[in-house]
């Protein structure tokens, strides 16, 4: 990974497809096989992952509800 470029993308998703996305990670966290079948970084990217749709939705509940 060393020469791999490293880009930001934007999408623009409904908040149910955030709701449905942050499902998926809680439960790939919930089942992740562990080292060394999966590499240790991957946990900590996926409790980000799990930490950022989080925010959304509180943002989205905060200013929608």
């Amino acid at each position: 990974m060393e020469n791999q470029e490293f880009f930001d993308y934007q999408i623009n998703l409904k908040i149910g497809d955030i709701r449905l996305l942050h499902h998926c990670v809680l439960q790939t966290i919930k089942y992740w096989p562990g080292a060394p079948a999966r590499p240790y970084e991957e946990q900590e990217h996926l409790w980000y992952v799990r930490d950022s749709l989080q925010r959304i939705m509180l943002d989205y509940n905060f200013n929608n509800q």
